[in-house]
């Protein structure tokens, strides 16, 4: 497309020259920011380019990250993973070379998203976040996403659900609700791990983590307050009862302690602390 035949296609002259009147119109000391800022919200967004990489998640772990550009910037976003998967759960691809991270890289998953995703996704716009999710869908006809992947599906609709909530200038959390059409926003209750089993943990724990939710609280500043306090209390608790060796961490943060008949004895030192 020549740039004439760009300019034509978004009626960019006629957008050009309101731009340039609203300059005028607000007496502003710096025009060109002023017309640059806009024509950015004049001109349509639309996805312009995708490039994954693989990256280290917070436990060393190969993931993928994503930068999505448009027209208007650059959105970078990465897959977050966890120790176990659901029976009903979109699984990840990973490449299953033992002689590199274990199994665990991802350069296939990186390679879908540079080669098959890029291509269906590119000219959409970033704001229609449920059109680009079934695009990515559509790609893979597993019902658990085993060929193009969670990991890589996933990364790329963070990275656009960031893009499409600068093309509407609000934050990323109020784009989110739009999406979902709440108007009514409210800050959650914070959900702390304190203790940890199962695969995050490795003790005798079945259960995968033990979770406190300060219910009460006036702000979430107060939860989070309540929340860390009953943390450390916690940690002076089991240190009490089972000495320093009980304060070792799994995965998620929550103590890992050894517990001498499983589940009870890890409720009665929350209750404690």
């Amino acid at each position: 497309m020549s740039v004439q035949e760009y300019l034509d296609k978004h009626m960019l002259a006629r957008k050009i020259e309101d731009a340039v009147n609203a300059a005028v119109r607000a007496k502003t000391t710096d025009p060109v920011l002023f017309i640059s800022n806009h024509m950015k919200r004049a001109v349509p967004s639309a996805i312009t380019k995708i490039k994954a990489r693989q990256v280290l998640d917070s436990r060393g772990i190969p993931t993928v990250e994503v930068d999505l550009h448009t027209n208007k910037g650059m959105y970078r976003a990465s897959s977050p993973s966890g120790m176990s998967t659901g029976m009903y759960e979109a699984v990840e691809v990973r490449d299953g070379d033992k002689g590199k991270y274990l199994g665990r890289s991802v350069k296939k998953a990186v390679k879908n998203i540079n080669e098959k995703i890029s291509e269906a996704l590119i000219g959409m716009d970033p704001a229609l976040q449920s059109h680009i999710d079934q695009a990515m869908m559509d790609l893979d006809k597993t019902e658990n996403k085993a060929e193009v992947g969670a990991n890589a599906m996933l990364a790329v609709s963070i990275a656009a659900c960031k893009a499409g909530a600068a093309e509407k200038e609000v934050p990323l959390y109020k784009h989110i609700a739009d999406l979902f059409g709440k108007g009514d926003l409210v800050l959650p209750i914070p959900a702390i791990t304190v203790i940890g089993g199962g695969s995050h943990a490795w003790n005798n724990l079945a259960v995968q983590e033990i979770m406190i939710v300060p219910v009460g609280a006036n702000s979430f500043e107060e939860a989070m307050q309540m929340g860390s306090e009953t943390y450390h209390h916690l940690k002076s608790v089991i240190i009490e009862k089972y000495g320093s060796g009980g304060c070792n961490v799994g995965d998620d943060g929550g103590f890992a302690q050894m517990f001498p008949g499983n589940i009870d004895p890890s409720f009665c030192v929350i209750v404690k602390s």
